[in-house]
């Protein structure tokens, strides 16, 4: 596996094991902290990319403004479908409702990242298109009942139960999990904050 070398320290503004297990896959050491940021939820914003990256921002300086010395990483993922944001379902009944209105249709997945080096943020949003089977209220009622769907986006997570769910993708794999780690590394590169190890650079 290819390592990055971190040109200083990095803080993942996100306890999501998701985000953590794919920022692992650089090889950097990072610290990861919850950013307290309470998000209040626009059901249909104007536009849902600058929805995210707004929230995805404030993520990462609510963080940075303590740490000034370290690269801040925040992210944040939304599911969007009709022009509608689907959030965490704070009940079964939203999750059933949210699944049933997504069954056999072609959503969208929006994750924003924003990262904060030498005083300047960076965003970046990456769009995924994902089509769901028909879905019938068995499936959905056995998926709400393992309980995977109360901390996710959409009331489903594409890594675990709701996989059963996805008939195509369109876009980052990675990006609907909650990060899109392959974007993000050519970012922290272009900006300084870590190195290829072995690169010319690294020599």
């Amino acid at each position: 596996m290819m390592k990055f070398i971190a040109n200083q320290p990095i803080i993942l503004a996100s306890e999501s094991p998701r985000r953590k297990e794919l920022l692992q896959e650089l090889g950097i050491p990072f610290q990861a902290m919850k950013s307290n940021v309470i998000e209040n939820v626009e059901s249909t914003p104007s536009s849902v990319h600058k929805y995210v990256t707004a929230l995805a921002i404030e993520k990462t300086k609510a963080i940075a403004e303590y740490h000034t010395e370290k690269t801040v990483i925040g992210a944040d993922t939304i599911v969007s479908f009709d022009g509608k944001v689907f959030p965490k379902p704070k009940d079964k009944e939203q999750a059933k409702q949210f699944l049933q209105t997504l069954s056999g249709q072609t959503h969208l997945v929006i994750t924003a990242v924003a990262v904060m080096h030498a005083g300047e943020i960076h965003s970046f949003s990456s769009e995924t298109k994902v089509t769901f089977y028909e879905l019938d209220d068995a499936m959905i009622d056995a998926y709400i009942e393992t309980g995977d769907c109360s901390d996710k986006a959409g009331a489903y997570g594409i890594q675990s139960g709701g996989l059963l769910f996805v008939k195509a993708i369109n876009g980052d794999y990675y990006s609907v999990m909650g990060l899109p780690v392959a974007q993000l590394s050519r970012v922290l590169q272009n900006i300084g904050a870590i190195t290829l190890k072995g690169s010319v650079r690294d020599e």
